[in-house]
Order: C-alpha cells, then sequence, then structure tokens
C-alpha cells in the first residue's frame, strides 16, 4: 500500500512537473516571439541602411516570427534607392557595382538560430524563399580611378551584428528589370520569371578574403525567362526564352533568340526613313560562354571567357537601295577597331559560329528589282578575340577563318587577319571560291546591275589581300570558261529588259576575255590590284569591291596582269 501512494505522488509530481515546463515552454515562446520580431527588425533595420552606407531606404510590414518553427514570415518589404545619398555616392565615384530596388510582398526566412541571434549577435539561417518579389537592378561601370577602400558590409554592421551565414536563397518565379545606369537611353532588360539559388553565403572578414566566392556566395545558379527587351529608340524588339547562368560550371547559356525589327513588315520600316538603313534579323537557336565569371564583369567590366559556341544562327538583312545614301564615316569601324573601341574589356579564347546562314538582299537604285546574296552552312572560328593590351602584347593577331557555301551550293573558304596593334585598322586575308556559274550570278547581276550572264563557268577564284583603314593590295587568280555578257535596257513602256545588242557585242568581243587560261595556255593573274576605300564604305563591302578589282584585272583585255 505505501509503495502504490509513493507511486501516485511520483506520478503527480511528474504530471506537475511536465505542466510547468510546457507552462514555461509557452511562456519563453511567447517571450522570445515578442522579442524575437523587434530584434529582428533592428538586424534588418542594420542591414539596409548601415550595409549600405545609407544608400538605400526601407519600409517593412509585417514579420511573423515563430520560435518553435525556427521561422519567420515576412510580408511587404519595400526597399528603394535614397536619391540625395546616390548622387552624392556617384559624385565620389563611390557607387557599388550594382544596386537594387525591392518589392517584396511575402517572403520566409527559415532555421533562424534564434539564441545565437539574440546572444552572440550572429544571424544563422537555413533559408530564404520568395515567390512574390519585384527586383530592379542597375549596374554601375566603376572607374579605374574609383575608391578602393570602401569599407567591406561585415566591417560596416559590426558591432551590432558579428557575422551572418545563409546556407540557401531560393528565388521562384520573381520578376526582374536590369539596365545599365550610367546613360540616359540604357538598355533594359525585363524578365518576367527568374529562377535563383543562391548557396552558402556568408559575411565576414574570412568570406570577404575568398576569392572564390561571388559576393560572399559560394555558388550562383540563374535562369531567365521570357526576356523582353527593346532598344532605347523603339526600332527593334529581342526575346529569348531561357537565359541561364552557373558559378560552378562557369556557364552562361542563352537560348531561342531573336532580335527583329518592332515594325515587321518592310513597307511599314521603310515608310519613314529618308536615307538607306538596314533591316535586319538575328536568331539562333544557343549560345553558350564557358569558363565564364559573373563577378569578374559586375565588379571590373570584363567578359572573359574560354570560348563562346553559337549554334545555328540566321541572319537575314535587307537594303532598299532607291533611298539616298547615308554619307556617314565609317573610318575606324572595322570589326576589329569596334571591338577595340567597347566599353567592357573582352578577353575571349575562341569564338565558334556553327551551321550559320546569311541571307543579304537589295533593291537596285536603278532597277527598283531585288538581288539576294545568300551564304549558307557557314562554319566560323575566331580565335583571341580581345582588346586587353596586356592580352594583344602577347598575341597582336585575332584570326578569323570560315568555310560554307555562297550563291546556294559554291564551296568557300577564307581566312582574315585582324592586327589588334594597328592605329589604321590594317587586315589581311586569302581565300578561294570554287564552281559558280552563270545562273547562280544572274541572281544577282540582272536585278542590281541589268547585266545577264549568257554563260560562264568559274571553276576556282583564289585571292589574297591586304588593307588598311584606306586601301587596300589584291591578288587574284580566277580560272573559268564561257564568259559572254548581255548588258541590258529596260524598256520605258513595257518595264520589259532588251538586249543592247551593239554595246554586247563590243564588250565581249574587245573588252572581255572569254575563258582563263586563253587558248594559249597562259594563265592570267591580277597582282597588286589597288582598290581606295570611300570613308561611307563598310568592311565587308570594301573587301568585296577590292576582290573584284582584282576579278576585272583578269577578265578584262585592259587589264594589268602577269
Amino acid at each position: 500500500m505505501p509503495s502504490s501512494n509513493r507511486t501516485k505522488r511520483a506520478r503527480k509530481w511528474i504530471l506537475y512537473v511536465g505542466i510547468f515546463l510546457v507552462l514555461l515552454a509557452v511562456l519563453f515562446s511567447v517571450f522570445v516571439n515578442r522579442y524575437l520580431e523587434p530584434v529582428l527588425r533592428d538586424r534588418i533595420h542594420t542591414l539596409i541602411i548601415k550595409g549600405s552606407d545609407s544608400l538605400y531606404t526601407y519600409k517593412l510590414g509585417k514579420l511573423d516570427a515563430n520560435f518553435f518553427g525556427g521561422s519567420v514570415a515576412v510580408r511587404n518589404l519595400h526597399i528603394t534607392i535614397d536619391s540625395n545619398r546616390y548622387l552624392q555616392l556617384a559624385a565620389a565615384y563611390a557607387l557599388p557595382s550594382l544596386t537594387m530596388e525591392l518589392d517584396l510582398v511575402r517572403g520566409e526566412i527559415k532555421g533562424i538560430d534564434v539564441f545565437d541571434m539574440m546572444f552572440n549577435k550572429q544571424i544563422n539561417i537555413q533559408e530564404i524563399i520568395s515567390t512574390d518579389a519585384d527586383i530592379r537592378l542597375l549596374r554601375h561601370v566603376r572607374r579605374d580611378d574609383a575608391p578602393k577602400n570602401t569599407q567591406p558590409l561585415w566591417k560596416m554592421v559590426q558591432p551590432a551584428i558579428s557575422s551572418i551565414s545563409v546556407n540557401r536563397i531560393n528565388l521562384d518565379g520573381v520578376k526582374l528589370l536590369y539596365r545599365n545606369a550610367d546613360t540616359s537611353d540604357a538598355i533594359k532588360l525585363q524578365f518576367d520569371k527568374c529562377i535563383g539559388l543562391f548557396d552558402d553565403i556568408r559575411i565576414d572578414s574570412a568570406a570577404s578574403a575568398d576569392t572564390s566566392r561571388i559576393a560572399f556566395m559560394k555558388s550562383i545558379n540563374l535562369q531567365f525567362n521570357d526576356l523582353k527587351f527593346r532598344t532605347p529608340d523603339s526600332v527593334y524588339k529581342m526575346k529569348a526564352d531561357v537565359i541561364s547562368y552557373s558559378s560552378r560550371a562557369k556557364v552562361f547559356e542563352v537560348v531561342n533568340f531573336k532580335i527583329q525589327p518592332t515594325l515587321k513588315e518592310r513597307e511599314d520600316f521603310y515608310k519613314t526613313a529618308v536615307r538607306q538603313q538596314t533591316m535586319y534579323v538575328v536568331e539562333y537557336d544557343r549560345m553558350k560562354l564557358t569558363d565564364i565569371r559573373l563577378d569578374r564583369f559586375l565588379n571590373n567590366n570584363i567578359i572573359a571567357a574560354d570560348s563562346v559556341y553559337i549554334d545555328h544562327p540566321v541572319v537575314t538583312m535587307y537594303n532598299d537601295k532607291t533611298l539616298p545614301p547615308v554619307f556617314e564615316s565609317k573610318i575606324g569601324s572595322y570589326p576589329h577597331q569596334k571591338l577595340l573601341q567597347a566599353s567592357s574589356t573582352i578577353i575571349v579564347n575562341a569564338v565558334v559560329v556553327k551551321d550559320a546562314n546569311l541571307s543579304y538582299t537589295e533593291k537596285g537604285s536603278k532597277t527598283e528589282k531585288e538581288g539576294t546574296l545568300k551564304l549558307n552552312d557557314l562554319n566560323i572560328t575566331a580565335s583571341n578575340v580581345t582588346n586587353d593590351s596586356n592580352a594583344i602584347k602577347r598575341n597582336r593577331e585575332c584570326l578569323l577563318t570560315t568555310t560554307g557555301k555562297v550563291l546556294g551550293s559554291s564551296p568557300l573558304q577564307a581566312q582574315f587577319h585582324f592586327y589588334l596593334d594597328a592605329t589604321d585598322g590594317k587586315f589581311a586575308a586569302e581565300g578561294d571560291v570554287k564552281n559558280v556559274s552563270a545562273t547562280q550570278l544572274n541572281a544577282l547581276a540582272e536585278p542590281l546591275a541589268n547585266v545577264k550572264m549568257r554563260s560562264f563557268d568559274m571553276k576556282r577564284l583564289d585571292f589574297t589581300m591586304k588593307g588598311d583603314d584606306f586601301s587596300a593590295t589584291t591578288d587574284v587568280t580566277m580560272l573559268y570558261d564561257n564568259l559572254f555578257v548581255l548588258l541590258q535596257k529596260q524598256d520605258e513602256e513595257t518595264g520589259a529588259l532588251k538586249t543592247k545588242k551593239f554595246m554586247t557585242t563590243l564588250l565581249n568581243r574587245f573588252t572581255l576575255y572569254e575563258s582563263n587560261p586563253g587558248p594559249n595556255g597562259v594563265v592570267r593573274k591580277a597582282v597588286g590590284a589597288q582598290r581606295s576605300r570611300l570613308s561611307s564604305q563598310a568592311f565587308f563591302g570594301f573587301v568585296w569591291k577590292s576582290l573584284f578589282s582584282g576579278m576585272q584585272e583578269v577578265m578584262m583585255k585592259s587589264g594589268r596582269f602577269e
């Protein structure tokens, strides 16, 4: 019996102690939850205001803290840039590489170590999640003379916060707007859906010294869906299905990209045009940059990659030559000169373009008819694509090699040597074209020049060229048979083309060689054919005119050849 009484008393004590502990836990939870929200608000204030050197202001709606769940629900957090402080930092060239504005409707912080935050001034979090936010990023290109001694974030938030650790930030489906803030007509990129995973975030002195981290983060994975973009003048619009970046793989990728005129129809595009301009559409299946680091671009404005791969680009261009020409100097606008003038430092070992198709259509100024030049199945490789002065000292030559087909089926191969240390646009080129027929050439010659090739069989054309901003010298060997050209005129009443019989006879009998080699078996070669550049000529237009000068010397009996 006494044993039974002792057992009952023990059970009662256990029950009382249990109830007391539960009440104590509840009271402690209520106390902590009430205390936790002010502490969180204070830490958020420190991070946003002190951590940005007062660049930002903010409004915070509701915080729902749960001690037992170790989680906090955040409602209606709005972070904006303080315009006065922005102007002060801009004047001192002390703005960070990126500034941000945020409208967060809902977010959740999971796995908070409450004791560390309250008693050790440490913020340790398992995961931050948001699926409902608008983020606006502005990029600022830092000048070389910008202050280097800006106080790091981990030091700014002390002593209120001693360290910050977040295992993961998960953004799923947020909206993102990005633009360059340095010019009034800056390009804006709008992403309707952004997915981002940021792993192993550490904000302390050790992480600040870790060069493998990007803005304190060990790993970044970004995916942007449904890109929308317009040029500042709204003439062109751009779209892409997916843009992604992985810091671990160091890969940047764009899938299904297209840029085209906002006004798609030619009649609409040229309705208000007063001068010649090229209407173009560019699209490709995939572009991939390997071994690229986002931090070098954000912090130092350096685009560095081991390689750039572009799969199946299709480029379509149209130019209406019936409009008055644009008398604008293109001196200094060769491809390598454009590279040297780029606003970012570019260091790319190789650019590889696979299975490209290019189509250029021109409406003739005299005939008002259209002729199209097509380049198909192009494979292009460019090496040492850089404007970095140190890289150029090690290797001054950017080499571009291309193979493919011209005029539908004629094999083409060419190499271009761009000299990056030349101040006068120096370049060299060599290449060959095989098996071109009269039928292929007539697709261009008739609509653009009122000339028809009755017969022509070109077996092979080989050329070498050296040039600069102002002139080019070309050597050409062209082997062909059965050259006979018909000069035509357009009947003013009917619009029909008629052959100028007398002029055609004179041209073919006294001006042109029918074949090369001729009856004597001697192969004619144009050596040192000179061509001066019009200041308004673009690079590839000038290359074609220089090549044609050499071809004329081979074909014409008045030509100078060896």
